[in-house]
Formats: C-alpha cells, structure tokens, sequence
C-alpha cells in the first residue's frame, strides 16, 4: 500500500505535470512559428541541425505523451502519476492529436495553395500541430481533473 507521501509527491507530481506539458506545447508552438525549419533554406548544416532538433523535440513531447512522463520516478509513484484517469485522459489528447493530424493533412491536400509544399514541409505542418494540439489536450484534461477532484 502506497504510503501517504508517495501520494502526495505523486499528486504534486500529476499537477505540475500537467502545466510542463502546456508550457512545452507553447514553446514548441513559438519555438516553430519563429525558426521553421523545413521552410527555410540556407547552409546545409545549419539547416539540417534545425530539422534535427526539431525532430529530436517531436519525439521527445510525442513520447511523454505516450508515456505519461515520469519514467525516472519509482514505479509506485508513476503508478499513481499514471492512475486510470490519467490514461484515459492521455488516451483522449492522443484522439484528438490524431484527428488534428488528420485534418491538418486533408486541408493540406485540398487546398492548391499548398501544392507546392514537398513532403517534408507537409509532414513538418502535420506533426507540429497535432503534437501541439494533443500536449494542449492532455495538459486541459489533467488540470480539469485535478479541479474537479
């Protein structure tokens, strides 16, 4: 049976969880309208360490979403970091990061304005905003669950 500190460093945890993956979905946001890399051209490796780090960042906030985060805790606490209704609410933001993807891509399709993109920029626009989108659902989900608590 989980002591009463491992709740509680588990619910401060679940809480400031919540606001990190708002504030990395944000900076991610702002991160991208500012540098975007697969639209802009210049020396190779400078270009190509932008994509880098942009895909290395995707990866990582795709990951904490999937994981919930916390794998450097003990396992009792991410137990409970983890509990039901935070997977049903990391399941639901993955949902809607799903249909944003989506949408995202047949608006990219439809649109003749956009024709011009190649793959990588399309694929850039996709994963940028869906993972933006999911963080933002996920962080809106757990904060209302913990206000509602």
């Amino acid at each position: 049976m989980p002591s009463n500190s491992s709740v509680e460093t588990a619910d401060r945890l679940s809480r400031k969880r919540a606001w990190l993956a708002a504030a990395a979905a944000v900076l991610f946001a702002v991160n991208q309208t500012i540098s975007r890399p697969a639209f802009v051209s210049g020396p190779d490796t400078a270009h190509s360490a932008k994509v880098t780090m942009w895909a290395l960042t995707a990866v990582v906030l795709l990951a904490i979403l999937a994981t919930g985060g916390g794998l450097f805790h003990r396992s009792g606490v991410r137990s409970l970091i983890n509990d039901e209704v935070s997977t049903l609410n990391r399941r639901t933001a993955v949902a809607i990061g799903f249909w944003v993807a989506m949408a995202i891509a047949m608006g990219l399709y439809f649109v003749p304005e956009v024709g011009s993109l190649s793959a990588r920029q399309a694929a850039y626009l996709i994963v940028t905003g869906s993972t933006v989108i999911a963080l933002l659902a996920f962080s809106y989900l757990e904060v209302r669950a913990h206000r509602d608590a």
